[in-house]
C-alpha cells in the first residue's frame, strides 16, 4: 500500500513538472500582453472603463488559473484530480490570454477563442470519465462527513436530553425539597402568639 502511494505521489509530481514548461509560458504570455496593453492604452485612458466586461473575465479567468495551478502543486497522496486541475489550467490559462488578445487585436482574438473553444470541449469530452470520478469522489466525501456531522450531532443530543432527564429525576426525588405534610405539621405546631 505504501508503494503504491509513493508510485501516485511520483506519478502527481511528475504530472506537474511536465506542465511547468507550459505554466511558465502563460506566465510570459500574460505579463506581455499586459505590457503591451499598458502601452496601447498609456494615452487613451483605461481599459477597464472601455472593456470592463472583458477585463473582469479577465481577472477571474486568472483567479480560477492561479487556484488550480496552486492545487496541481499541493502533494498529496489522492493524484486522481490531477488531470482535471491540469484541464482547468490549460482551459483558462488560454483563456486569459485570449481575453488580452480580444483587446489588444480584436480579429485575432476571435480566431484565437474560436480554437480555445473547440480544444476545450475535446479536453472536456476526453476527460469527462475522470470529471465524473472526480465529482463522485467529492460526493463521497461529503456524505461520509455529513454522515459523521450527523450521528456526533445525534449522540449530543441524546446525552444532553439524556443528563437532563436525570437531572430533573434527582431533583423530584431530592429530600431538600419540602413536602406538603411536613408544611401542614410546621403550621399546626406553631405556638401561637396572643397580643
Amino acid at each position: 500500500m505504501e508503494g503504491r502511494n509513493r508510485r501516485h505521489e511520483h506519478e502527481g509530481q511528475q504530472e506537474l513538472g511536465s506542465s511547468t514548461t507550459v505554466h511558465t509560458a502563460f506566465g510570459f504570455l500574460i505579463l506581455s500582453l499586459l505590457t503591451l496593453l499598458q502601452v496601447k492604452y498609456q494615452n487613451f485612458g483605461n481599459p477597464y472603463q472601455t472593456h470592463g466586461a472583458t477585463m473582469l473575465l479577465f481577472v477571474i479567468a486568472v483567479l480560477v488559473y492561479t487556484i488550480a495551478l496552486a492545487g496541481m502543486s499541493q502533494f498529496t497522496s489522492n493524484t486522481s484530480y490531477l488531470p482535471l486541475l491540469k484541464c482547468v489550467c490549460f482551459i483558462f490559462g488560454a483563456f486569459s490570454c485570449d481575453l488580452l488578445l480580444l483587446i489588444l487585436v480584436p480579429p485575432f482574438g476571435w480566431f484565437i477563442l474560436i480554437l480555445c473553444v473547440c480544444m476545450s470541449v475535446r479536453l472536456i469530452c476526453d476527460s469527462h470519465g475522470q470529471i465524473l470520478q472526480c465529482f463522485q469522489q467529492i460526493y463521497q466525501s461529503i456524505n461520509q462527513s455529513t454522515s459523521k456531522i450527523f450521528n456526533i450531532l445525534c449522540g449530543w443530543f441524546q446525552n444532553s436530553f439524556r443528563s437532563l432527564c436525570q437531572s430533573a429525576s434527582r431533583a423530584l426525588n431530592s429530600s431538600s425539597m419540602p413536602i406538603a405534610n411536613s408544611i401542614e405539621k410546621q403550621v399546626v405546631n406553631r405556638p401561637e402568639i396572643n397580643a
